[in-house]
């Protein structure tokens, strides 16, 4: 599926008790596009959110996968992409899209963001870049020995006026 003929997601704000879905949406996505050793970083970043983080729900109301954003600690007009994943036996449906745009549509309602960042890896350089990020650094094993960490950059003010945003 190209994402066009994909099931529609819901979204909803994550729970406390959403806490073993998660984990499970992420050990699926292990070696491929998280290293094991970053579990402990997850597990600590659900258990003290920093920002808005959604569960997706397929239509029959099953977690597929989960992601949100924050305000980036240094820069206050920037957010950050945090944990976006969907479920490996759900890729390439288009809702990694979906859930994307979801999160890019909750950041751009809030005017005092001109940028969104990125940490992520070769792996998924290439569906940002759809979207007009652009890679701004790379670190060789930055994750993990094969996951290279990628640092890249959206300005919000350009895919606001690009009309990509679902105000």
């Amino acid at each position: 599926m190209d994402g066009k003929d994909a099931p529609p997601l819901r979204f909803r704000a994550w729970r406390e008790d959403d806490r073993d879905t998660g984990l499970a949406l992420f050990d699926s996505n292990v070696p491929q596009f998280f290293a094991a050793q970053e579990r402990a970083d997850f597990i600590e970043f659900i258990e003290d959110l920093p920002g808005p983080y959604f569960l997706a729900l397929d239509a029959d109301g099953a977690a597929v996968g989960c992601g949100g954003y924050a305000v980036h600690d240094k820069k206050p007009e920037t957010a950050a992409l945090c944990w976006g994943m969907i479920h490996r036996d759900h890729h390439k449906r288009g809702w990694g899209d979906a859930l994307l745009r979801h999160r890019l549509d909750a950041i751009a309602r809030e005017p005092v963001f001109r940028w969104v960042e990125i940490e992520t890896s070769q792996f998924s350089r290439g569906f940002f870049e759809r979207y007009g990020f652009v890679q701004r650094k790379q670190v060789a094993d930055g994750f993990a020995p094969g996951i290279d960490l990628i640092e890249m950059t959206l300005d919000m003010d350009a895919y606001r006026k690009a009309g990509r945003a679902n105000l």
